[in-house]
């Protein structure tokens, strides 16, 4: 290496899962790879578990570090490992359980690198709907307890973070990165004109998404409207008797998972988006980058701060299917700028928040 050349510095992501790597906080992660200036840094992803397949779309120049471990023993001490040979500068993780290994291993390896722990969702709702009252107890007491350990905890949203701060108690440096959501080469899409009544719900099929208030907000319409719902889950039985029962059998198409939901953003008229909550919101600034209007739920937390409070779309009154059928209609009659939205939606590309992050990287590394 030349003498005035400067090395890169090497930054693991540290991701907790196994089979496919698609979805929410593994995305978020694959786009900041990908957008990462490789001359200035070295990515290294570390996945827990075992993929099924390569990771598509992935840079060539990332490394992949599979564990192959399921239990949490399992997982801390191989980790510690890869940290001893690796020797990061950087370490950043996502969620609670991969947060607090981090910082564990951080001080069983007694290796010099900066930590950013980074949280993707709303607190308080997952430790209502999602967890045991044994878990939620275990995380309320390990969450104060190691969270200010880290250098930087980062969110996705305001929404995060002020929720996540109730439960710290001591303070911790902290700042808010939104999501990358698509490839700066989405933008070069040729435009694609928009079928008028077409409705598409994107989301996971479970309880919290809430797509059944969509469906029942379908029956408030008239004919011309049909809904599409792209992706499966445990509710999706539930949702198929629901609209046989309301006799929309011929207006919904329950679509499953799609490898390109961005082909139905760039036909539909709006997106709803009823999700009870939501970290961030990913799916509201892909159909915003298709032109698409957005109809969201505005007591879901992010989703009202990503739309800046209605500017960019519709919000409507969650667990009141007319008030959304309502603003589904106001969206046909009073809509928002279709270029106006996809210049919004072009400020969450991967190489413009990879530069963000960069700048954390950087400001990281000159603190003493």
């Amino acid at each position: 290496m030349a003498l005035h050349e400067k090395k890169s510095t090497r930054v693991i992501f540290f991701y907790h899962g196994s089979g496919t790597f698609s979805y929410g906080v593994a995305q978020v992660f694959l786009h900041v790879l990908n957008g990462l200036d490789k001359s200035r840094f070295e990515p290294i992803l570390v996945i827990t578990g075992s993929l099924d397949e390569p990771i598509a779309n992935l840079d060539s120049n990332v490394r992949v570090v599979e564990l192959h471990k399921r239990s949490l023993k399992g997982v801390f001490f191989s980790f510690v490992s890869c940290l001893k040979e690796c020797r990061p500068e950087i370490v950043i993780s996502a969620m609670e359980h991969p947060n607090v290994l981090a910082v564990l291993a951080k001080f069983v390896s007694r290796l010099d690198f900066k930590l950013i722990i980074t949280s993707h969702n709303v607190l308080t709702s997952r430790l209502n709907e999602m967890w045991s009252k044994r878990q939620a107890r275990v995380v309320r007491f390990l969450i104060p307890l190691m969270y200010p350990r880290a250098n930087f905890f980062l969110c996705v949203s305001d929404a995060v973070r002020k929720d996540f701060l109730a439960y710290i108690k001591t303070p911790v440096r902290n700042a808010v990165i939104y999501n990358p959501v698509f490839p700066e080469c989405l933008l070069s899409r040729a435009p694609v004109a928009k079928e008028k009544g077409l409705l598409v719900v994107s989301s996971r099929l479970t309880t919290h998404k809430n797509v059944s208030e969509a469906v029942r907000a379908l029956s408030h319409l008239d004919e011309s409207y049909r809904l599409i719902v792209l992706g499966d889950g445990s509710e999706r039985v539930k949702l198929e008797r629901l609209v046989v029962d309301l006799g929309l059998e011929s207006r919904v198409d329950l679509l499953g998972f799609v490898k390109d939901p961005f082909a139905y953003y760039s036909k539909a008229e709006t997106l709803v988006h009823p999700s009870r909550w939501e970290g961030f919101g990913n799916i509201l600034i892909e159909a915003m980058a298709c032109g698409c209007q957005i109809v969201a739920n505005s007591q879901a937390g992010a989703p009202s701060e990503v739309l800046c409070n209605g500017e960019y779309g519709f919000l409507y009154e969650g667990g009141n299917a007319e008030s959304l059928a309502n603003n589904v209609l106001k969206a046909r009659s009073e809509p928002k700028d279709r270029q106006s939205l996809i210049n919004y939606a072009s400020e969450f590309t991967d190489v413009r928040v990879a530069r963000q992050y960069e700048r954390l990287f950087d400001s990281l590394l000159m603190d003493t």
